[in-house]
């Protein structure tokens, strides 16, 4: 039984690095798609950005399908759904069928993240889950580190299409493998279940809520600053290469797998600190963001340590959610664990655009060789709004500890 639970855990992880590698697409192969499909770069980027919105608004239906049907059909057919949401790149010579099929990746793409925690739910121990999921996110988070690399061999040996083929026969492959591995889920719940009544229970619950907000309000270390602004703050404020700047920037991933890892070790040990392990990283986090926007002067001596504690301590988003689930029966797991999830990622979607608007309204316009150049000034200036809401984040968590001292 044991190693039945092992395997379902690893193939469910292996579909969340999956979507990752679908997810960097667009962006390996930008110039072929303007090329075959006539647009610009601009339409690419939002091209990119659609997969966000299937990704979102799935994640109610997906969360509660999850907690009905359980993962032995949802999973597959969610993985089916990201690389047939694929194949419209090379099926098709009409843009607006990649736009759909953009789309449809990220719906499929949602039952991932919320399938890691509902099935490390199902098949271990409490105490053990979170553990487990932390494991699920550091895979995921090699297939966001490395999985361009295979994808990039297939793309210059063989071309995209063929690149494409490939990762899709994968998909298949592991959509037969979830059905066939993974056994029915008998507590499931009942078929005749109201999906508006197990959204009244958590959308009232509001320990669930303020715990998402607050997490929220601590995501732009991920969501605003690791996959949108480090690389050009690193040349701009250090004057980094690019290559060093990208590279610099990945110890932002390796560092939150490693966190994610021990601060659930430090949960399994210290199973009601919860609070105290998330405000402990949201601290952490502002001390770094002080010394890598205002001490420059250390150079890659403040860099290094400074990017790896924040990504370190970005694993508190697992605690926050293990936390956050721990207010509902297992049989809400999986809706609970969307909801909470669906509204953190609101948050960084605020985060990006909040970062942009500060740049574009202090920028001075200047542009070399077609690209736009920012001072360092400047970009010390928006990308402080991060560590200011991670104070208000840390602090509501303060405040939620105490409110539970009180007995709320």
């Amino acid at each position: 039984m044991l190693e039945r639970n092992i395997l379902m855990w690893l193939l469910a992880s292996l579909f969340y690095a999956y979507q990752y590698i679908l997810r960097v697409i667009p962006n390996i192969i930008a110039s072929e798609l303007i090329a075959r499909f006539k647009v610009s770069a601009s339409d690419v980027g939002q091209f990119g950005g659609l997969y966000y919105i299937g990704y979102t608004i799935a994640h109610i239906p997906v969360g509660f399908f999850l907690d009905k049907y359980g993962p032995k059909f949802i999973l597959p057919i969610c993985t089916i759904f990201t690389f047939v949401g694929t194949l419209p790149l090379i099926c098709f010579d009409k843009w607006y069928y990649s736009i759909i099929g953009r789309i449809v990746v990220g719906i499929g793409s949602s039952a991932s993240a919320v399938g890691i925690f509902k099935v490390a739910s199902m098949y271990f121990s409490r105490e053990k889950s979170a553990r487990m999921a932390s494991l699920s996110i550091i895979v995921g988070l090699l297939g966001a580190i490395y999985g361009g690399l295979p994808l990039n061999l297939l793309l210059n040996r063989f071309g995209w299409n063929y690149a494409i083929y490939t990762f899709s026969a994968f998909g298949f492959l592991l959509a037969l493998l979830l059905f066939f591995v993974t056994p029915v889920d008998n507590t499931q719940q009942d078929l005749n279940s109201n999906i508006f009544q197990d959204l009244r229970t958590i959308f009232f619950n509001k320990n669930i809520i303020l715990i998402s907000v607050f997490s929220g309000l601590m995501i732009g270390p991920l969501e605003g600053f690791a996959d949108g602004w480090v690389k050009v703050f690193l040349c701009e404020s250090y004057q980094m290469s690019e290559s060093l700047a990208s590279s610099l920037s990945s110890l932002i991933f390796v560092g939150m797998g490693i966190g994610a890892f021990f601060l659930t070790f430090l949960l399994e040990k210290y199973s009601n600190r919860h609070y105290e392990i998330i405000i402990i990283c949201s601290f952490g986090m502002i001390v770094s963001f002080f010394f890598l926007l205002f001490m420059r002067d250390g150079g890659i001596y403040v860099v290094l340590p400074a990017l790896f504690i924040i990504g370190f301590a970005s694993g508190y988003q697992i605690v926050a959610i293990y936390k956050a689930i721990s207010y509902v029966s297992n049989n809400l797991i999986g809706l609970a664990v969307a909801i909470s999830n669906m509204i953190i990622m609101v948050f960084g979607y605020f985060f990006h655009i909040g970062i942009a608007k500060i740049v574009d309204l202090y920028w001075n316009g200047t542009v070399i060789r077609g690209n736009p150049v920012y001072d360092a000034e400047l970009l010390v200036r928006a990308i402080s709004i991060i560590p200011v809401f991670l104070l208000l984040g840390g602090l509501g968590f303060v405040w939620l500890k105490q409110r539970s001292k009180n007995g709320f």
